[in-house]
């Protein structure tokens, strides 16, 4: 799977280093430039995905830098511009000239991941010669043929004739987000922008990543915003949320121009917002706006008959997207999986089949390999509980919590941001956490 590539650009060591590690972490290759000198030699390295830009560097301002990189064809990749209190304005004309975003120091963490992730996807989103089978994932049809599967692809089918803002309800795990990717090409194939804005992530820059000028509001413009993790939102988010959708327009803000929405939401959520709008903890008036069409998917547990088809699949399309042997699984082995019980249903399924193709074993995968893979970890962790009884309360919590994310971490092959989503953490505060208990993702992705 090729990495993303990012040339971080900033006279600052202290920052480089620190955004050049978290970007690591995340899974991106690194490339770091203390000047526009050392940078136009990265250029001819390697050319980058994106290039995270500082404005004022020794040898050359950023915007100079960027113009010249622009004017003589030097670069295709997307810039996002960091810069300093005093600089905003410098950096939002910028953005006018050919930056796609900024970047506001001192740094947000979260703020910075989502901008890169954001721009990195749009930039994928444009670029026309993505791969066939890129395509294929992201309009992936649900897969089985249980009563349960087939109630959703029906619904599918109304959902992507109609333009009404859905809620996606359902577990971690059973396919959310690509089911919204799948809704938005059913309506509008790949003419019109997908954005994404995952709640987690936002923190206290909401506003301005909502309806900045490179918020996601304009973004989305006669296409679709997936807001992932819309229960997280804060009272205070909810209310300017639903202010928009009331209205079906918002002030972009630093222009003061009013726009109006012409563009789908389509809500994710883990947790039942009926149960949450009981509890006080979720607008009923917001919950009316978005929920024009609601669509829960069903867990595992409630579709088992899907299991060996949903294995068949993995076991036929991750060697061709992730390079994996390819091995063949026998009934008795599928027959067993079918049967387990799927905590983290199609995620954890696929990880576990992941796991199955890269042993180091050859032939068919057989009931014995699978006995001993479910075995082995339903055995590790008894001995594991014991251990913390025995321990001062504190300890216990810091042995558990060090315990889960490495064991998440393990079955996303190390991916920050994945875990962030399946702890349920905001980024900032997950990477001070692994920091505290002394978790190195790189290791994990060694182990």
């Amino acid at each position: 799977m090729n990495q993303q590539h990012i040339l971080i650009v900033d006279d600052e060591p202290d920052i480089r280093n620190l955004i050049s590690d978290i970007l690591a972490d995340e899974g991106y290759s690194v490339a770091t430039a203390a000047n526009g000198e050392e940078a136009n030699k990265q250029l001819t390295i390697k050319q980058p995905n994106l290039v995270l830009l500082d404005i004022w560097m020794p040898d050359i301002d950023g915007i100079s830098l960027m113009k010249g990189w622009i004017e003589n064809n030097l670069i295709t990749a997307p810039i996002v511009m960091m810069s300093g209190h005093g600089t905003v304005e410098t950096a939002v004309e910028a953005t006018r000239i050919g930056a796609k975003d900024f970047i506001e120091k001192p740094l947000s963490l979260a703020k910075l991941l989502q901008t890169v992730a954001e721009v990195l996807a749009q930039s994928k989103q444009q670029d026309s010669t993505e791969s066939e089978s890129e395509i294929a994932i992201n309009s992936l049809e649900p897969i089985g043929n249980s009563d349960a599967i087939n109630h959703i692809r029906k619904a599918l089918e109304r959902i992507a004739k109609t333009k009404n803002h859905i809620v996606i309800e359902g577990e971690n795990g059973t396919g959310k987000y690509t089911t919204a990717q799948l809704i938005h090409n059913k309506r509008h194939g790949s003419n019109q922008p997908c954005i994404t804005l995952d709640i987690k992530t936002v923190g206290d820059d909401f506003e301005d990543k909502v309806t900045g000028i490179n918020g996601c509001f304009n973004r989305a413009q006669s296409g679709t915003l997936i807001i992932n993790n819309i229960d997280s939102l804060s009272t205070a988010q909810q209310d300017k949320l639903y202010s928009y959708l009331k209205h079906a327009h918002y002030t972009i803000a630093q222009q003061n121009t009013a726009q109006a929405i012409n563009f789908q939401i389509i809500a994710i959520s883990e947790f039942p917002l009926a149960a949450q709008i009981q509890t006080g903890d979720f607008s009923a008036e917001l919950f009316q706006l978005l929920a024009e069409d609601k669509l829960h998917l069903p867990c595992l547990a409630q579709r088992q008959e899907d299991v060996p088809e949903l294995i068949t699949y993995f076991v036929n399309t991750l060697p061709d997207t992730e390079q994996t042997p390819y091995r063949k699984m026998s009934f008795a082995a599928q027959n067993t999986l079918r049967n387990h019980q799927w905590n983290n249903n199609i995620r954890e399924l696929k990880n576990t089949v992941r796991q199955l193709l890269l042993n180091d074993a050859e032939g068919e995968i057989s009931l014995d390999e699978v006995t001993a893979m479910l075995s082995q970890e339903t055995a590790d962790e008894p001995s594991i509980f014991h251990n913390w009884y025995s321990l001062p309360l504190r300890e216990a919590r810091d042995a558990f919590e060090k315990d889960y994310l490495i064991h998440q971490l393990k079955a996303v092959d190390g991916r920050v941001g994945e875990l962030a989503k399946i702890a349920g953490m905001e980024r900032t505060h997950l990477y001070r956490k692994m920091r505290a208990l002394d978790i190195n993702p790189k290791e994990i992705i060694k182990s």
